[in-house]
């Protein structure tokens, strides 16, 4: 009888999870334990049983320098234009988990996605950095030119940088990020008409 009272307890302790981090993230009970997603500055991350603490933070997407709140799963910017054949672009993500940095396996970014509040599925072209498998490039387009990914960590955060070249023009587009850990939880932030490519206008 005790040995069910405990496996209830813990259903009951996963729905709950779920429900306080939404739809869009998902935390995993492995025996005793809460496993939080990785978070990309939002304060969904409640802390895990395990004893971490969360973190909230407004600068979780840096692209060229400048910085934006992708705290939310669903955010605007100011569309960034990136070039054609001009300086190679840079695009830092921020992660932190109430675990630690240490959890974090890997982020992917998607591209060429628009529509109204599109999914991972709307996108063809996509970077991802695994701390397993390195970089993987999915660019049937041949949108991007030259693209890699590094990784630097300090006490609290997790910093993936991806580089790269943009080698044709893309319409305005959504950027969705995915996040996820050794226990499998995921979280995602999407960028509303986030970055296009163009050619580098000519001047007169």
């Amino acid at each position: 009888m005790h040995k069910r009272i405990v496996r209830i307890a813990s259903a009951i302790v996963a729905a709950l999870v779920l429900t306080l981090v939404g739809a869009n993230s998902s935390a995993h009970a492995l025996s005793d334990a809460i496993y939080y997603p990785p978070s990309f500055g939002g304060a969904s991350t409640a802390g895990s049983s395990l004893g971490g603490t969360s973190l909230t933070y407004s600068n979780g997407l840096t692209i060229n320098g400048n910085t934006y709140d992708i705290s939310k799963n669903v955010q605007k910017i100011p569309t960034v234009t990136l070039y054609v054949d001009g300086a190679p672009a840079t695009i830092t993500v921020k992660l932190s988990d109430s675990s630690g940095t240490y959890e974090i396996q890997g982020v992917a970014m998607f591209l060429n996605v628009r529509g109204y509040n599109p999914s991972t599925g709307s996108s063809d072209t996509w970077v991802q950095y695994s701390t397993t498998t390195g970089v993987t490039v999915h660019d049937p387009h041949g949108l991007l030119g030259t693209t890699t990914a590094s990784v630097k960590y300090d006490k609290s955060f997790m910093y993936v940088t991806f580089h790269l070249l943009p080698n044709k023009p893309m319409s305005t587009s959504w950027l969705i990020f995915t996040a996820w850990d050794k226990h499998m939880s995921s979280n995602t932030a999407k960028v509303d008409n986030a970055v296009n490519f163009s050619y580098i206008p000519f001047a007169y």
